[in-house]
């Protein structure tokens, strides 16, 4: 099942699951163009670019090619998720 992130000012607010034939094309290739579209459909008032396909790393050539499994409050650099740095409090 692809995941998909939802990204608003380079933090993930939400993940969402959608069936894999969502963005299959014509010749049985996932799309993540098609993923976004269909989730545009669901959410018309969120931006196409804003969904980004996150995933578990099966049969991958290698795990996580975008850094890791997205997460509520990660942080999207545009090439990876990352967990922010906690921010450490003075006395």
């Amino acid at each position: 099942m692809p995941h998909f992130a939802i990204v608003r000012n380079g933090i993930v607010t939400r993940v969402e699951r959608i069936e894999a034939a969502e963005m299959l094309d014509g010749q049985g290739n996932e799309s993540e163009a098609l993923g976004q579209a269909f989730l545009n459909t669901l959410y018309p008032e969120i931006s196409a670019d804003s969904f980004v396909l996150t995933h578990y790393p099966e049969n991958q050539p290698e795990p996580y090619p975008r850094g890791k499994y997205a997460c509520v409050g990660d942080l999207w650099d545009g090439t990876e998720f990352v967990t922010p740095e906690p921010i450490e409090e003075t006395p």
